[in-house]
């Protein structure tokens, strides 16, 4: 049996979402931004049809991101796929960090994609990079690299 950590997984993003990404992302600076994903699992992955900005209410936005509360209510009493989050690390690599591998837990169980964009460093393009939120035999969530493709 293959190890996970070693399988590539997908995450597809359909065009307009991506856009909707890149425009929130880039709209936000200099402040980290968030939202939610909508889909369906797919063949080897995830594929995501639909996204959904959500206000950072966090007291230090340009170092963390908090879901408004209200906002996230209602997307997750909306149903419909939910099954990831966005948010962006505006001045540094679209890599989790440790405060992201911390606010894991909190949503972990609820979702199974997790992105993170970064500005890439010319014009309004945006660096993005995909993982799949896994739950471990010992119990806590990990974040496993997945491959973004556009389409």
């Amino acid at each position: 049996m293959a190890d996970p950590h070693t399988v590539r997984r997908e995450i597809r993003l359909n065009a307009s979402c991506g856009r909707q990404i890149a425009e929130h992302l880039v709209s936000g600076l200099p402040y980290e931004t968030c939202g939610v994903l909508r889909g369906k699992a797919a063949a080897g992955g995830m594929r995501i049809d639909a996204f959904a900005p959500i206000r950072n209410v966090a007291p230090d936005p340009l170092h963390r991101f908090v879901l408004d509360p209200a906002e996230w209510t209602r997307e997750c009493l909306r149903g419909g796929g939910l099954i990831g989050l966005f948010h962006s690390h505006p001045s540094s690599p679209p890599v989790p960090s440790d405060e992201d591998l911390r606010q894991l837990p909190l949503f972990a169980g609820m979702l199974s994609a997790y992105l993170i964009g970064s500005p890439a460093k010319t014009g309004c393009e945006i660096e993005l990079n995909g993982y799949m939120i896994e739950k471990g035999k010992n119990g806590l969530y990990h974040l496993i690299p997945a491959d973004v493709t556009h389409g």
